[in-house]
């Protein structure tokens, strides 16, 4: 896959991410105590790695970045249907859990691909 592919189906991942959480804190998060902040930050994030993976200079960061916050959101996910995480325990995986975890893996994927490819292709333009 193209690297310029990479960063954009990345992005499009953390869109689907945000919107699931900013969806979410209004549908069922708002009133609860920490996980309702958390998620309206989790979708904050994903809005400024997208606005830096717009430019060239700042896409390497942003794609860690988006890593990172995918990788977060999952393992407080993970958490949350153990020992529960800042009082809340999940339960079941909903239909909306598993969209989630669809856009924070392809995110992780997706990006992670996108700057080894980057690399690579640096790698390959100071060797010539």
């Amino acid at each position: 896959m193209p690297t310029g592919l990479l960063w954009s189906a990345g992005a499009l991942a953390l869109v689907g991410e945000a919107v699931v959480h900013v969806e979410q804190y209004f549908a069922l998060f708002h009133d609860i105590r920490w996980i309702g902040p958390l998620f309206l930050a989790n979708a904050a994030a994903c809005a400024l790695a997208i606005a830096g993976l717009t430019r060239r200079g700042t896409r390497d960061l942003a794609a860690l970045a988006g890593v990172a916050i995918s990788a977060f959101a999952l393992t407080g996910l993970v958490v949350s249907y153990g020992q529960g995480l800042f009082g809340w325990q999940e339960g079941g995986f909903r239909p909306i859990i598993q969209l989630t975890v669809l856009f924070e893996l392809a995110a992780v994927v997706l990006l992670s691909a996108a700057l080894a490819a980057a690399a690579s292709s640096r790698a390959r333009l100071s060797a010539g």
